[in-house]
């Protein structure tokens, strides 16, 4: 695969995550867990327009559009059908965030321009973040049976 290729995926899979977790606050029922869908929803649509802004420079100056691989789209992209509990809704968006930052180290490896490699490592870490925050949500809801009232560790990425 392409850098141009996997920038196309990147945008593709940041918008099924970006609905994903917008269709998860919409369906919480507590506030805690929407405040966090709707957070992990605005760094996707951040993410976003990075992949946008480096998508259509390289569209611009290699005067091609690529195609792109539905069947890795198809395992990138959540999976969920019907209601969801929000732990079910956590544990779908640990798996997305882990799969997500793998493909994102993977791109980054095979990418030759050192500004796509840049983008793709930077926001590997992002995404294995959001997984910590989802996994320490996840840990929170199991042992306690509440959402968590503060951050215990840090979404900042070195």
């Amino acid at each position: 695969m392409n850098e141009l290729e996997a920038l196309a995926l990147a945008l593709e899979v940041e918008k099924a995550e970006l609905k994903f977790y917008i269709e998860m606050a919409k369906r919480a029922r507590d506030e805690r867990a929407k405040k966090m869908f709707l957070f992990l929803a605005g760094e996707e649509a951040e993410h976003w327009d990075v992949f946008e802004r480096k998508f259509v420079e390289n569209v611009v100056e290699k005067c091609e559009l690529p195609t792109i691989d539905k069947g890795i789209l198809e395992k990138l992209s959540p999976k969920h059908d019907g209601d969801l509990s929000e732990v079910d809704a956590v544990k779908i968006g640990m798996e997305q965030e882990k799969l997500t930052w793998e493909f994102y180290e993977k791109a980054a490896k095979e990418a030759k321009d050192e500004a796509v490699k840049k983008i793709f490592l930077e926001l590997a870490k992002v995404e294995k973040a959001h997984y910590e925050l989802l996994k320490a949500q996840y840990d929170s809801i199991m042992k306690t049976g509440i959402w968590m009232d503060y951050q215990d560790f840090s979404l900042e990425v070195d």
